[in-house]
């Protein structure tokens, strides 16, 4: 797997806004013409890292012109909760950001989506390491915590392949039932169900649950035919198109580099939970490899080639 930027994509843009011709009569291309290219620029710099797959040989390959492939955006996690204010927010409304566009086989299912779907909250780790930072952690959040659904139409799929794993929508279904207006809503396993036997509407936002509490809105956002020009081998997909490089969170001490460490209680920094680079961590905490006052380090969860970082 290999990252590429979108700078190209940029450029491409800026000939297509320099083929417009003044006396275009489409209302939609005028309002392009004149749109705010700084704005425009902007966006585009907040587009998803595309994503490019070594292509592989097997003996399962889908048919061109019979096999299909659906394309489904993931949308970045946000509290609807929250009370917000400020000039990025209309009606205390969140802004919705597209994290990854991923392609699947009709013939895959629900299950397959879900192992492609990348969340900073599977990543967690809850391992204290402070007295040995070089100890590496055998379990994320999403090796202890594997429940979850999609909600689909009317219909809630929950992962079950676990034993341990749990029904997130009992609660809700329960609640629902002391509504009147909303329902009756079905369940079924998503590791039973093949995405070519949904019922769904293209461009229609549902909801893809984990971790609890962590929600994102997902889109169908089209489906076509396979090609000859599309990697036929069937364990490419599903793949992950275009996803959205996390920005770098900073450091609590040099205020530079990115953040590699989650600190709380320590006893020489005024703040109950802090970050930390590594230089930073390693030079303030320990002398000769041994611990410096009191406090608790957690690893903070990241993906280093989908990491952007500050210089």
């Amino acid at each position: 797997m290999v990252t590429t930027t979108d700078e190209g994509s940029r450029n491409k843009h800026d000939k297509n806004l320099e083929n417009i011709s003044d006396s275009a009569q489409l209302e939609t291309l005028k309002v392009l013409k004149i749109y705010d290219n700084n704005l425009l620029h902007k966006y585009n710099m907040q587009n998803r890292t595309r994503i490019i797959y070594e292509k592989l040989h097997d003996d399962q390959i889908v048919t061109p012109g019979l096999d299909f492939l659906v394309y489904v955006q993931v949308y970045e996690p946000f509290n609807s909760a929250m009370n917000r204010i400020g000039r990025f927010f209309k009606h205390n409304l969140p802004i919705l950001r597209i994290k990854s566009v991923i392609s699947i086989l009709g013939c895959q299912y629900l299950t397959d989506l879900r192992e492609k779907i990348m969340c900073i909250s599977d990543l967690s780790i809850a391992t204290e390491v402070s007295k040995n930072p070089n100890q590496q952690s055998k379990f994320m959040a999403k090796d202890v915590y594997k429940s979850g659904f999609f909600f689909i139409e009317d219909t809630f799929y929950n992962d079950m392949r676990d034993p341990n794993n749990k029904d997130y929508s009992d609660v809700i279904l329960k609640w629902a039932e002391t509504r009147n207006k909303l329902g009756p809503f079905k369940t079924a396993k998503m590791e039973n169900v093949r995405i070519d036997t949904l019922n769904v509407r293209f461009g229609f936002p549902w909801v893809y649950m984990h971790q609890g509490c962590c929600e994102h809105l997902i889109v169908l956002s089209d489906a076509r035919l396979v090609t000859d020009d599309d990697d036929l081998s069937i364990s490419t997909y599903p793949k992950i198109e275009r996803i959205k490089p996390a920005a770098g969170k900073n450091c609590t001490m040099c205020g530079i580099h990115n953040v590699r460490w989650v600190v709380m209680e320590h006893d020489r920094v005024p703040h109950e939970t802090s970050y930390f680079c590594e230089n930073c961590f390693k030079s303030y905490n320990y002398v000769n490899g041994k611990k410096i006052g009191n406090f608790k380090a957690y690893r903070y969860p990241y993906i280093t080639e989908l990491m952007i970082e500050n210089t």
